[in-house]
């Protein structure tokens, strides 16, 4: 016993670490780290040549959206494609692709109806990402990125009436 201010006594209890006694103390292995960032880079060709069928089947969707915009099934798929990409993007070294992605899904979450500057958003974001796909750009773009960015967020204002 250990006598604090105000003369009462106390006792400093340390329980036992019971995960600690479960896991080891070996700590972590940066091995397993490197080993999974090799794994990760062998499946970034995989991801591109699947997001590249999947940006078809995006641009399809948005483009018969655009012909039908009060269509709930083609708003779905247009969601849902977007949603996988974003998904995934950002793990095989393309961010812009989860960016736009959830712009995309953002918007169409919080957008009742689509008007024609709704449908304009769901096209732009739709070919943003196509772009990003098809001309591999990784990482945060450079110029080309930057550039798209600009103009979806120059998009996304105007459809908000900010621009």
């Amino acid at each position: 016993m250990t006598q604090g201010a105000g003369g009462r006594n106390f006792q400093v209890l340390n329980p036992p670490n019971l995960l600690k006694s479960k896991v080891g103390t070996g700590g972590f292995e940066m091995g397993a780290v490197k080993r999974a960032e090799k794994v990760v880079e062998s499946l970034r060709g995989e991801f591109e040549e699947i997001a590249k069928g999947e940006v078809v089947k995006l641009v399809a969707a948005a483009t018969a959206l655009l012909a039908a915009p009060s269509d709930i099934k083609k708003r779905q798929e247009v969601y849902m494609i977007a949603h996988e990409l974003r998904g995934q993007g950002g793990s095989y070294g393309y961010p812009l692709v989860t960016r736009f992605g959830d712009q995309l899904c953002r918007y169409l979450d919080a957008t009742d109806s689509l008007d024609a500057k709704s449908l304009i958003i769901v096209k732009a974001a739709a070919d943003a990402i196509a772009v990003v796909i098809n001309a591999k750009v990784a990482g945060d773009g450079g110029d080309t990125g930057r550039h798209l960015v600009g103009m979806l967020d120059k998009a996304l204002a105007m459809a908000k009436g900010e621009a």
